[in-house]
């Protein structure tokens, strides 16, 4: 299983693989991105994970930097679910190790995945 950075080509993968998951929300699809992104300027880091070609799992997030706040990595803003989507635990595992790798590499102050009900908030 490899995990990575959504490609523009992906788009519409991911929101089909959003309509058929049971987990999932308005707030995973594409078009909510886009709104987050032009209207906040928060980037969007979308990990998608494959096996053999097919989706197995995905996770939005997004880069907030505030002065603030400082810099933190959240899934997903201004919604009040986000999180993994995932076909099994190992591949929601997978991602938010990524998340987890991500926060790092950045130096980010913490990260905030809300999953099932749940809000992890890990960090420094």
């Amino acid at each position: 299983m490899e995990v990575y950075d959504l490609k523009k080509e992906e788009e519409k993968a991911w929101d089909s693989y959003i309509h058929k998951s049971s987990t999932s929300t308005f707030y995973h699809q594409i078009g909510w991105r886009n709104v987050v992104e032009k209207t906040y300027k928060h980037k969007p880091v979308y990990l998608i994970a494959k096996e053999e070609g097919e989706i197995k799992g995905i996770l939005p997030l997004f880069l907030m930097k505030s002065m603030l706040f400082g810099k933190k990595l959240v899934s997903v803003p201004f919604a009040p679910y986000g999180g993994v989507c995932a076909d099994d635990k190992t591949v929601e595992k997978a991602l938010v190790e990524e998340a987890k790798r991500i926060t790092k590499e950045c130096e980010l102050i913490k990260e905030r995945l809300q999953h099932e009900g749940k809000v992890f908030i890990k960090g420094k």
